[in-house]
């Protein structure tokens, strides 16, 4: 797949992914074809992780994947302070795309992050896909200290399982690890802190595009009940549970999550 860099100003350079012929380095690539969905990937992630989802879409329509500043093949150190900053930083690439209205598709953070630039920027959103998202998420505090074990030095990489549902695919494991790695624990660590005090509950009763909120029917990260919650709190939203899949359901179950995207989009 085609990538490329989009230089926001001197210092951010946000790395893309997305479908099609490729593009002189100074011009956007093509988002002409069927819909532009955006994808977002969730804390410590990175575009790579949306391949499935990026092969898809380029038959029917023009997908890009983006890498957050601090991540993936992005410039900078630190990942962005806030949901609010990240947002900020998706309608400037919005803007560098030179997109028509798209569907932000997110994970996670990335689903929240969707979410605030809707909520921000509703002319250049066309409508907004979770994954794995919570409106306000309950992160476990054991996880947020053993991420500050591993930014002091005090513990290794923990290669675990809660990402994933009951009977985990390993080579979808491996992928997923082997790309997660390729991020500095310290940028998700901060994406951590981000995701954790974000609350949208309040000001997503305002918002008036159509969201899709999915679920893995076996994620232990976000509950389901934190995703019935988000889907009650907005509008103009449905909830899907997919089986077999967990936190990372478009890793695991892509068919079943790109028909569900696939068929919200159609509507």
């Amino acid at each position: 797949m085609p990538t490329k860099h989009l230089h926001l100003d001197e210092d951010t350079a946000i790395h893309v992914v997305h479908a099609g012929v490729s593009t002189l380095p100074h011009l956007p690539p093509p988002l002409g074809s069927g819909v532009a969905l955006v994808f977002l990937h969730g804390e410590g992630g990175s575009a790579a992780l949306w391949s499935r989802q990026i092969a898809h879409f380029a038959r029917a329509h023009s997908p890009v994947a983006i890498d957050l500043p601090g991540h993936g093949r992005s410039t900078g150190l630190d990942a962005p302070a806030s949901v609010a900053d990240a947002a900020a930083t998706v309608a400037a690439v919005l803007t560098a795309l030179q997109a028509p209205p798209a569907v932000l598709v997110g994970h996670g953070l990335g689903g929240q992050v969707a979410l605030a630039t809707a909520l921000r920027q509703p002319d250049r959103v066309r409508a907004v896909v979770t994954i794995g998202t919570a409106a306000s998420p309950a992160i476990a505090p054991a996880l947020v200290e053993q991420l500050e074990k591993i930014v002091q030095g005090r513990l290794g990489q923990q290669f675990d399982t809660p990402f994933f549902g009951s009977s985990p695919d390993m080579a979808v494991m491996r992928e997923f690890w082997g790309e997660m790695v390729k991020t500095d624990p310290r940028v998700r660590l901060g994406d951590v802190r981000a995701y954790r005090a974000s609350d949208l509950r309040g000001a997503l009763r305002s918002l008036a595009k159509p969201v899709l909120v999915v679920h893995g029917a076996d994620d232990r990260m976000c509950e389901r009940t934190k995703a019935e919650e988000l889907a009650a709190a907005i509008p103009r939203a449905r909830l899907v549970v997919v089986a077999g899949g967990g936190h990372v359901v478009h890793l695991e179950q892509a068919e079943a999550v790109n028909r569900a995207i696939e068929e919200f989009v159609a509507a």
